[in-house]
């Protein structure tokens, strides 16, 4: 059976589990690997670009941000704001108006390091979170790219209702061994991002 859907995860965690008393249970499963997967997985195709006017000390998060990547200034020339901790923007916050140089995350909004003096265009390079499975929405990036980790995130989240604890070990195990495989992959990417941006501007 190909997991390529919601239906066929589902049929195959039952299928897994052997057990036929499951099926009010197997979306918790779900559930679970999903919040699972918001903390362990980044991939490409989970890679987002947001505009995002910069106006205020403070600006909303996008919907579904995970981890920020880089955030910059469509300024002439490119603004590019540096990251730093909350701990640390609260030394750099000044009570001035300008055009920012840091930007920290609080909660779900975007912290600036100053008041902006005038409406900037900001573009925000962020992980977002994968759209939940159901009915509706029968598959998305992370079921397309991994359903093993898929797979694996939802019998671990089932072996402990289950009491099972011999298996946990083994479905940690293999879900551990698929992320590593996407991590390993995306740094193979940025690498290879990298080289072919150093190859573009090379001169001759």
């Amino acid at each position: 059976m190909a997991l390529d859907s919601y239906s066929n995860l589902k049929a195959a965690i039952a299928s897994h589990l052997d057990r036929d008393d499951l099926t009010s249970y197997i979306d918790d499963f779900i559930d679970l690997a999903e919040a699972r997967h918001k903390r362990d997985i980044r991939i490409r195709e989970l890679v987002s670009s947001g505009s995002i006017t910069v106006d205020a000390r403070t600006e909303n998060l996008p919907t579904g941000f995970l981890e920020g990547i880089s955030f910059r200034l469509l300024t002439d020339p490119v603004t590019p704001l540096q990251y730093v901790a909350p701990e640390e923007m609260a030394r750099l916050r000044s009570e001035t108006s300008g055009k920012p140089k840091f930007y920290t995350i609080l909660g779900t909004t975007i912290e600036f390091d100053k008041v902006a003096d005038s409406a900037y265009t900001g573009d925000f390079l962020y992980h977002k979170s994968a759209t939940a499975l159901s009915d509706a929405n029968t598959s998305n990036e992370i079921l397309v790219r991994a359903p093993d980790a898929y797979l694996y995130a939802c019998l671990l989240a089932a072996a402990p209702f289950l009491q099972d604890d011999a298996r946990i070990e083994v479905w940690a195990s293999l879900y551990k061994s698929c992320v590593d495989a996407l991590a390993q992959s995306r740094r193979q990417e940025r690498v290879a991002g990298r080289l072919t941006s150093r190859a573009y501007g090379d001169t001759p």
